[in-house]
């Protein structure tokens, strides 16, 4: 690539050159000039891969340019038909009231478009009403005006869709929420009519729109519609202002009015939405043109966005709001919750919506903690306190001391931006999960010392061992940091399956791990059940802790729910892992370098297939997890160890064994299913499905023929043998059949594979009974994640 500098070889050039020097030493003052012809001129000396550029351009940004005149990314760039309909936006032009009714539905579809992670100027600002900088000075005026359905109903309706907007808006600032990766909901807030008219001036327009559109019933169905639009309006604005959290934090009674609000709301929508089925689900025309600028970033070049974003159909468009009118309701149940087991449900169930809104999600992060406060009222500090509490039923003694304090702050900013996490977007919840996992750690390392502190300050004539002895000392506070570290780790684990993050043959080494994290999780909840049980340590328990809202009963049944949460999720990891280690040992899921035929693509197969290249791939996959101090991680050795266990079954015994699992953490589903009536139900209804779901697949499977054939009947271990064999064949071939082999050399490996025919024979029968399994249907395996139920696990089929 060869850098000009800005000057032309030919002398023929040199006029354009020379206005081209003059335009670069223009001052802001200057009137710019066109250098479309210049700009063409310099294009045409170039050769291919040569570029014209100042030595200030870095690759960043480059990578961040746009390519002028070209419409896919180019989106300031104007056609014809672009033109043609920015010739004819009149801001004077009279209205009906159908014109009126379309370009309320467009704005809406603008509006439900924003809230999906659209910008400000491929959306609002189309609309030219907005941008413009002369409002008409009859707004709301009816004994004035001469454009009626402009000013008494258009721009009110405009000035409530604006007020609606900002109030989003503050909670997108406030909170940086992102819908979608390194996408920003919008870029600025130019204008929304704020300066002109405040919340009283808004209703007071809405009001005269809803008194004008009365009079007008019966004339045209648009009236009928247009009133619907005002009185939703109506009631959204006032539910966003109520559910500010200025609002909620100030007015106990906001919150009430903002349900009622959105109640009403929602039967309305559904009232308007049955009513006027036909008129929401066809594409109405452009009925008014000039009205929406579609290239009007380019009148904000500094602010253009570079990806290119649709707007929603009208009937996407009233699924979106229903189903956000619908999401709000949340933040009631979020603020009526009481324990922090509930909350930690709650933020899951948050963080498994399929495509949660991000003003939902935004308003839930700043209902649930902001000012120093947990769900508005609550201090960080006793949020901690109530969090341990719940989990051990006790409270420490004379907690006033600086060091206890300091931890309690430490482990509130680290439990209040977990919950945080839990309201991004899923790939920015497993990115900060990971890195969490560290500060975790150390936590509950910070806790150890903690423990060992507080036992050696009650008992100061104990022998120094006893302080860190579990037998004596109960370690409560190390306890509840390693339990919620370990429900960070489950978390942080599956949602790579919600994101794809694994293929198909990374699944029984993952749920390997996942399995080994949740029989830790078990292991210590059990550990802490006894703990409670104990007469020593219960006494001892009594003389360093003392009871405060929370009963020992209490307490012991919420460790024995998190246990049986444990317990059953070990399972269905376990039964995942059998079945997955089954379809990878028969080839269903093959890594991408399995699927090449020719000399090189084998070669690189035999490569990825070592345990070496094997190794390395395990500690990328699970470096975050490898580096904690505890539970003690799964390492290669261990997991090359258990798997060669598996190896030792036949392969139709695996998905026998994993249907019992199945069966049993059904049975534990029934068992604990009553304990969570009031804390976590959504998430056991998700669980039943997914274990529901698998052991009706295996269930089918298991009925079939294809259990009963010779390609299940086999071992693991001869599985992999077999594979092996076929590789060595494979590139065999691939050396006998090349150019430059000779005869003799031909004939001697034509002998070499004559004294391993029969091993290839027998690995060739399995082959093809595997790939008749596959061509009937029988080992057609497949797998989804229901994004409605439980994302995180997922559901095989055969």
């Amino acid at each position: 690539m060869a850098i000009f500098n800005l000057k032309m070889a030919d002398e023929t050039d040199a006029e354009l050159a020379q206005l081209a020097a003059h335009k670069l030493d223009m001052e802001e003052c200057d009137d710019w000039l066109d250098i479309t012809s210049l700009v063409k001129a310099g294009a045409q000396t170039l050769a291919s891969g040569e570029l014209i550029k100042p030595e200030s351009l870095t690759l960043l940004d480059a990578m961040t340019s746009i390519q002028v005149m070209d419409s896919r990314l180019d989106m300031g760039m104007l056609s014809d038909s672009d033109m043609a309909e920015i010739a004819q936006w009149d801001i004077d032009r009279t209205l009906s009231l159908a014109d009126t009714l379309w370009i309320v539905d467009r704005m809406l579809c603008c509006e439900m478009t924003w809230h999906n992670s659209a910008s400000l100027l491929q959306t609002i600002y189309t609309c030219n009403y907005y941008i413009t900088d002369d409002l008409p000075p009859a707004i709301g005026q009816a004994e004035v005006t001469g454009n009626k359905e402009r000013d008494l109903v258009l721009y009110p309706l405009l000035v409530a869709t604006g007020l609606c907007c900002r109030q989003v808006w503050h909670e997108y600032s406030r909170e940086n929420v992102y819908a979608e990766e390194d996408v920003l909901l919008g870029l600025a807030v130019l204008r929304f009519f704020e300066d002109q008219y405040s919340l009283a001036d808004t209703m007071r327009l809405l009001d005269v729109a809803q008194a004008y559109l009365e009079t007008r019933l019966g004339e045209e169905e648009a009236a009928a519609m247009l009133l619907a639009h005002v009185s939703m309006r109506k009631r959204w604005l006032a539910a966003l202002v109520c559910l500010s959290v200025e609002y909620l934090s100030e007015d106990p009674g906001a919150l009430d009015r903002s349900m009622t609000e959105l109640e009403a709301l929602a039967a309305e929508h559904q009232a308007y939405r049955s009513t006027y089925a036909e008129h929401i689900g066809q594409a109405a025309d452009n009925i008014v043109p000039g009205v929406f600028d579609a290239k009007c970033m380019r009148k904000f070049p500094s602010l253009a966005p570079i990806k290119p974003k649709e707007l929603l159909k009208l009937s996407e468009a009233h699924a979106t709001l229903a189903r956000l009118v619908s999401g709000l309701s949340l933040v009631r149940k979020l603020l009526r919750i009481e324990s922090v087991e509930s909350l930690v449900h709650f933020f899951q169930g948050v963080s498994r919506q399929a495509e949660p809104l991000p003003y939902l999600r935004s308003l839930l992060i700043s209902v649930f903690a902001s000012d120093g406060h947990v769900q508005l009222t609550q201090p960080l500090l006793e949020f901690v306190r109530r969090s341990i509490r719940e989990l051990c039923g006790t409270k420490l003694m004379g907690e006033e001391g600086d060091r206890i304090d300091l931890f309690y702050q430490e482990a509130a900013r680290m439990l209040v931006d977990w919950f945080r996490t839990l309201c991004q977007n899923a790939p920015r919840q497993r990115r900060i999960a990971l890195k969490y996992l560290a500060g975790w750690d150390s936590l509950q390392g910070e806790a150890e010392q903690l423990d060992i502190w507080l036992y050696t300050q009650r008992q100061p004539n104990a022998p120094s061992t006893e302080a860190s002895d579990p037998a004596f000392n109960p370690f409560w506070i190390s306890s509840w940091a390693y339990h919620m570290k370990l429900v960070l780790m489950g978390g942080a684990l599956m949602t790579g399956i919600r994101l794809d993050v694994y293929l198909a043959y990374e699944f029984p080494q993952i749920f390997c791990y996942v399995t080994q994290v949740f029989e830790s999780h078990a292991s210590h909840l059990t550990r802490m059940l006894e703990m409670s049980g104990s007469n020593e340590l219960h006494e001892e328990k009594h003389r360093l802790w003392t009871r405060q809202g929370v009963s020992d009963i209490e307490s012991k049944a919420q460790l024995e729910r998190w246990l049986s949460v444990a317990v059953v999720q070990k399972e269905l990891a376990t039964a995942l892992w059998l079945v997955s280690h089954a379809c990878e040992r028969l080839g269903v899921f093959r890594p991408p370098w399995a699927k090449g035929r020719s000399k090189l693509a084998l070669e690189v197969c035999r490569t990825q297939e070592s345990e070496v290249s094997q190794n390395s791939r395990y500690a990328l996959r699970f470096r975050a997890f490898s580096r904690l101090n505890s539970p003690t991680p799964l390492t290669f050795d261990g997991w090359m160890t258990t798997k060669r266990q598996l190896d030792e079954y036949p392969i139709s015994d695996l998905f026998v064994h994993a249907a019992r699992i199945l069966t049993d953490a059904k049975t534990g589903l029934d068992k604990c299913r009553r304990g969570f009536e009031h804390t976590g139900e959504e998430f056991i209804r998700a669980m039943y499905y997914v274990v529901l779901a698998n052991s009706v697949a295996l269930a089918k499977l298991l009925k079939s023929d294809a259990v009963k054939s010779r390609a299940m009947a086999v071992s693991g271990a001869d599985a992999v043998v077999f594979r092996e064999t076929l590789l060595n064949e494979a590139l065999a071939q691939t050396d006998s059949t090349s150019s430059d082999m000779t005869k003799a050399k031909a004939k001697r490996e034509k002998k070499k594979r004559a004294a391993r025919n029969e091993a290839a024979a027998r690995a060739h029968e399995w082959q093809a009974d595997v790939d008749q399994l596959v061509s009937s249907g029988a080992l057609n395996v497949s797998w989804t994640t229901a994004a409605d139920r439980h994302p995180d696990w997922p559901v095989f089929t055969f």
